[in-house]
């Protein structure tokens, strides 16, 4: 039979193993807590972090991408006359008519192309090249100062609107010596269809006095330039530039008013020089001095982004 001391003993032995039970169940609880406290933890702090990261991306990928407006724009043919005006003078009716007939035969030869998608990238740069008959024009498109127009050009070249399109102009005055192309009627009349928005330079060294009609003050284009032509006058007329484009032979005076879409890479540099040499056809009557069609005549055969 147990003595009391031994049943001392055996109360004292159970109390400590409940009390070594209980200890290790309130310390197994706390470690599922604390695991749990800190998957919540973690699985917050990823949430939050994947919301601000997305966030991040999704800011840093609208950054690259700008919104450009793409106008249409009724055919300037439309606007012809049938016939002779009986306001114009006799002495000046023939020639009148002659050139009225030129620009008609001219209209058959006016194309349209699709408007440019009108979310485009605000950077970058691609290479184009426009095969000529007078030699070929590696180009080097740059989107950084006018991503729109860059963006109109380059669908144009993939919808194959300059292919067999003349450069219809050329001028060779002291200050401004330029070659425009990208009319397919060759009259100086005629776009796709739809305008581009201005983007006018802002980086472009100034030169002489302003404008004393506009105010515009006159800034020089680089050589090998490829610039946006328009009818602004001075910002008059606004976002009027399609797919009309000048290239800039030698430094030349203009207003701030023109796109600049690229330039020519050096190896074209020559062919402007060729033409250039060649000379112009004087144009009609009340044009610009030095400005008229280039004697050796230039036709875009095939333009092409590489």
């Amino acid at each position: 039979m147990s003595t009391n001391e031994e049943r001392r003993e055996a109360a004292k032995r159970k109390l400590e193993e409940r009390l070594e039970t209980e200890r290790l169940a309130r310390r197994k609880r706390k470690i599922v807590i604390a695991s749990v406290s800190t998957a919540v933890v973690v699985a917050v702090v990823a949430g939050v972090t994947a919301v601000v990261v997305k966030k991040i991306m999704d800011d840093r990928e609208a950054a690259r991408w700008t919104t450009c407006a793409y106008e249409d724009s009724p055919s300037r043919f439309d606007q012809l006359p049938d016939q002779v005006p009986d306001n114009v003078p006799a002495d000046q009716r023939a020639q009148y008519q002659a050139e009225l007939d030129e620009l008609k035969a001219a209209a058959e030869n006016e194309r349209t192309s699709p408007k440019p998608d009108e979310r485009v990238l605000k950077s970058g740069t691609e290479k184009a090249t426009f095969v000529t008959s007078q030699g070929t024009l590696p180009i080097t498109l740059e989107r950084d100062g006018a991503p729109c127009n860059t963006a109109a050009v380059t669908s144009l070249i993939e919808n194959k609107f300059y292919d067999d399109s003349t450069c219809h102009r050329m001028t060779t005055s002291e200050t401004l010596k330029i070659l425009q192309c990208g009319d397919p009627t060759g009259t100086g009349m005629s776009g796709p269809g739809w305008t581009s928005p201005d983007e006018p330079p802002t980086d472009l060294q100034t030169v002489g006095q302003p404008d004393p009609t506009t105010g515009s003050q006159p800034v020089i284009y680089p050589r090998g330039t490829i610039a946006i032509a328009n009818s602004s006058q001075g910002g008059q007329n606004p976002n009027t530039g399609s797919s009309q484009l000048f290239i800039v032979i030698n430094d030349s005076q203009l207003g701030p008013d023109y796109s600049i879409v690229g330039k020519v890479d050096e190896p074209g540099l020559a062919v402007l020089d060729k033409v250039y040499a060649g000379g112009i056809n004087p144009g009609p009557i009340g044009s610009q001095p030095g400005d008229g069609e280039p004697k050796l005549p230039v036709t875009i055969e095939t333009a092409t982004i590489d």
